[in-house]
Parts: C-alpha cells; structure tokens; sequence
C-alpha cells in the first residue's frame, strides 16, 4: 500500500474535496443526520433482529419464491396475446374516436363473453389483492406503531443522557 504524507499534492487534493464535501452535508444537515444515525445504530441493529421483522422478510422472500414458480411459458404465451390484443384493439384511429361508455353501452358490454372473462379476472385480482393489502396492513401496522414507540424512547433517552452530561459539565 503507498503511503502519502500530507505535502503530496495527491493527498492534499484529497483532503481539500473530503473538507468541502464535510462541508456542503454540515450545511445541508446531512452530517447532523449521520450522527444521529450512529448513535442509534448499535439499539437500531437489535431491533432489526426483532421476531416480527424477521417473519416480514421471510414473508417477501415466500412471495419472490412464488412469482419464481409460476409457470415463466404460460406467462410469456398470456403477454404476447396481451400484446397482439391490444396492438390489434388500440390503433391510432380508435385512440382518436375512444367509444364513450354510459350505463346502457356498460350493459351492452356485459353481454360479450371477452368482457366478461376480463371482469372476473379483474375481479379475481382485485378480491386477491384487497385480502392481501389488508393482512398485511394489520401486521405492518403494529410493527410500525411499535418502531415509533420505540424509537421515541430512544430519543427520550438519549436527551436524558445529554441533559446529564451538560449537567456534569456545568458542575
């Protein structure tokens, strides 16, 4: 490894840019923040390791396994038809002319079979969707309410400490 000494041209470059970029995050609090996150790393770490936490990242890594093991040959046939449909469906003269759609043309739609298999898909995904979205709302949601509450005790605690210590220095 080559050592540099402060009267290198090299090293003192590099110093002159770490001094303005130490700079510019003291001015933009960027450095306040960065202490601040140091000093709450080391409880912060204990946390990550929390039980709950622990199953939410288990949980996402079962959902990446899934979409791993559905089927990559009926998902490519089903978007290139996709593809084809609306290709064939949205042509430049159509976008200009969209068909507007009142009550009664919604009715009417509702009698073409493609509609419906497009609905109850919709459908489907939409039923999936919400079920998901509100179990795992409800679990988040604690986790969150609970790094709130925890966090706001670590900011108590460490005013606490710096109260002492200003009280020590003052006395």
């Amino acid at each position: 490894m080559e050592e540099f000494t402060l009267q290198d041209p090299k090293a003192q470059e590099a110093l002159e840019r770490a001094l303005g970029l130490l700079i510019r995050m003291n001015e933009t609090g960027t450095l306040a923040f960065l202490e601040d996150a140091v000093e709450l790393l080391p409880d912060s770490l204990s946390y990550l390791m929390d039980p709950r936490l622990l199953k939410i990242g288990a949980n996402l890594a079962y959902l990446l396994h899934v979409i791993e093991l559905l089927e990559p040959t009926l998902i490519t046939v089903m978007m290139s038809r996709l593809v084809e449909e609306l290709n064939r469906e949205l042509t430049p003269e159509r976008m200009k002319e969209l068909p507007r759609v009142g009550p009664v043309s919604l009715l009417k739609a509702m009698s073409d079979p493609d509609v419906q298999r497009g609905l109850g898909i919709m459908l489907l995904f939409l039923r999936v969707l919400g079920r998901a979205f509100h179990r795992s709302s409800q679990e988040l949601m604690g986790l969150m309410e609970q790094t709130e509450k925890t966090l706001t005790e670590l900011r108590r605690q460490r005013a606490e400490l710096e109260r002492q210590a200003l009280a020590a220095q003052t006395a």
